[in-house]
């Protein structure tokens, strides 16, 4: 069977190589610690081995241009855990450039802004740009802070 994975499915191919890359660097980093364990060495090999087995089974189950574009992606991206802590919510990440697009915009916006420093933290706008766009002081001025602020590269 050769089908293309659906958004969900390529999502979980793509935790899964990310589950294989950490277990190979788990087992390389802690090799002095499972040799200590019972048989230690010896299961986290037989885990690695069947994510392994696992990822390479799925890969061959889906189409060529699937494989290749996972394989760039993952050659590409930088794997992270995200911490428990992490809010269950969708996270929308954006790159620098779009991002500062958005951000320029918000600022010509916000250039034309009279309101005080008490009222403007009413403004959806400078909610926003306040929790994603903290900046450093938001003390000693009498308007809103983000009507004088730029962008720092």
């Amino acid at each position: 069977m050769e089908e293309r994975l659906n958004r969900g499915e390529y999502e979980a191919v793509r935790c899964l190589l990310g589950a294989v890359s950490y277990t190979a660097h788990a087992n390389d980093d802690l090799r002095k610690r499972l040799d200590s364990i019972p048989d230690g060495s010896s299961r986290m090999e037989g885990c690695l081995k069947g994510l392994q087995g696992m990822l390479g089974d799925i890969l061959r189950t889906i189409p060529h241009g699937q494989c290749k574009q996972l394989r760039n992606t993952m050659t590409d991206m930088e794997i992270r855990m995200v911490p428990k802590l992490a809010p269950m919510s969708q996270n929308v990440i954006l790159d620098k450039d779009l991002a500062k697009g958005l951000y320029d915009a918000a600022m010509e916006k916000c250039r034309g802004c009279v309101e005080d420093t008490q009222s403007c933290r009413q403004c959806t706008l400078y909610k926003v740009l306040e929790s994603t766009l903290p900046l450093d002081n938001y003390e000693n001025t009498l308007i809103c802070p983000y009507s004088i602020s730029e962008w720092d590269e």
